[in-house]
Order: C-alpha cells, then structure tokens, then sequence
C-alpha cells in the first residue's frame, strides 16, 4: 500500500485514504477467497495494516490521527470483506 504521508490527514478526512485502501483488499481478499482460504478477521488485519502504516511514517503519527487512520483501514477492511463474502455491509 502506498500512504501519502504528506496529505494523509486531509486523504483521511476526504475518505480517499480508506476508499483506496479498500479497492486494494478487494483484488487481495478476491484472491485469497479464490483458493479456498479464510478471509482474515477484520480487526486481525485493520491493526496489521495500522502497524504498517504507522511504522512507515517519518516521523510518528499524532494519536489523534493514528486513531483516526486506524479507524478509516478497519471500515476498509470489514467494506472489503463483506463485498468479497457477498455479506452485507455493517453501517458505521
């Protein structure tokens, strides 16, 4: 996944930060539906990915967006896995 640091508060305020992060489960979790495997819990892999993101960043995320961005890749995630699982999605 490539993060924007630079403009990730303004793409997570936009919902542009989670809505390019779902299309890219989509075609993961497709795959891994393909084979036959589990789809990974959606907590288990939001937190996954949030380390990621957080790890990656320059400079340590403020808590505030740290939760926010954590927020925003575990509505990606559940999105994601409900549509490849035909399940309907959870409102938020």
């Amino acid at each position: 996944m490539n993060v924007d640091y630079e403009n990730l508060e303004t793409d997570v305020e936009s919902g542009v930060f989670r809505e390019s992060l779902r299309e890219e489960l989509l075609f993961g979790f497709r795959q891994i539906h393909q084979t036959g495997e589990r789809l990974p819990l959606a907590s288990y892999y939001a937190a996954q990915i949030a380390e990621i993101v957080n790890r990656r960043a320059a400079e340590p995320l403020n808590k505030d967006l740290a939760f926010h961005v954590y927020q925003e890749i575990l509505l990606a995630v559940e999105e994601a896995r409900a549509e490849v699982l035909g399940e309907p999605i959870a409102p938020s």
